[in-house]
């Protein structure tokens, strides 16, 4: 399994004051191969802001009234889904409800990886994914759940004594805002290093991958390739988002206690160049 090295001790968080997205946006344009980020959670609240990298989150599928409910200060990130909160309609234009937290902005040329487990939530789906909204979306998704109602092999078995678990590995360029339709888009298992498909229901951390190059975005699971998208890849900067969000085709959300994604680090690096 992968992960960066002495990751809890490096504490390698860039810090300083705010800024505006369009300045990041414009510093990024200049130098996008130059952007290094970690969060490793061991300070508690919100994490501080560097050179533009400001942080939020969005809490729809569980009440939180303030950072240290997710960033206690123990070195994760904890975001919960409660039933209760969970929405039988879509509300307008399809937007779900979401837990998530986000960073950035980041542009191409970087691989942006998280560190987590629980991932595979019946009813939800578990996320890593870049957006830009303006007029237009543009967005990278690594989507992971459970079982996916629409992929050729629905209802399958998920758990890890002959199950696995799906993967929507998604890319947008200029969707419509009102009607957003993705513009490539893979439904598949996710597989483990053998090639066989792999269930991530296993209480076992992983790292959850998106390389964005300026011609192409791959997507890996511990280091184990899974998808490449060639022929449509944002080129605009954007915001990183992680976490759950309630989806139509995620199937059933068969548990009544709280459901919780743990995160132990994200991160950002120059991707290597030969």
């Amino acid at each position: 399994m992968s992960s960066p090295p002495t990751a809890k001790q490096m504490s390698l968080r860039l810090r300083g004051s705010e800024a505006g997205y369009l300045v990041a946006a414009a510093l990024l344009m200049a130098s996008a191969h130059a952007q290094e980020y970690f969060e490793d959670f061991l300070s508690s609240g919100q994490p501080r802001t560097s050179n533009g990298t400001t942080w939020d989150y969005q809490a729809e599928l569980s009440p939180v009234e303030q950072w240290l409910e997710i960033i206690p200060g123990d070195g994760f990130a904890y975001l919960t889904a409660e039933h209760e909160f969970l929405k039988r309609r879509p509300r307008p234009h399809g937007f779900w409800p979401f837990q998530t937290l986000s960073f950035g902005p980041f542009g191409a040329g970087h691989r942006i990886s998280m560190r987590a487990k629980n991932t595979a939530i019946p009813g939800l789906a578990a996320m890593i994914f870049t957006y830009r909204e303006q007029d237009r979306i543009d967005e990278i998704d690594l989507e992971i759940t459970a079982t996916d109602t629409e992929s050729p092999r629905p209802h399958h078995r998920t758990g890890p004594d002959g199950g696995w678990t799906d993967l929507r590995l998604v890319t947008w360029i200029d969707a419509d805002k009102r009607r957003p339709e993705p513009t490539t888009l893979a439904k598949q298992p996710a597989r483990g290093a053998d090639g066989e498909p792999l269930s991530l229901q296993d209480d076992t951390f992983r790292v959850y991958a998106i390389e964005w190059d300026t011609t192409e975005v791959r997507f890996s699971i511990d280091g184990v390739h899974q998808h490449t998208i060639q022929d449509a890849v944002p080129d605009r900067p954007a915001r990183v988002i992680f976490g759950l969000r309630q989806m139509p085709w995620a199937g059933r959300a068969d548990w009544k206690k709280p459901q919780t994604m743990t995160i132990d680090w994200v991160k950002v690096e120059p991707l290597a160049r030969d």
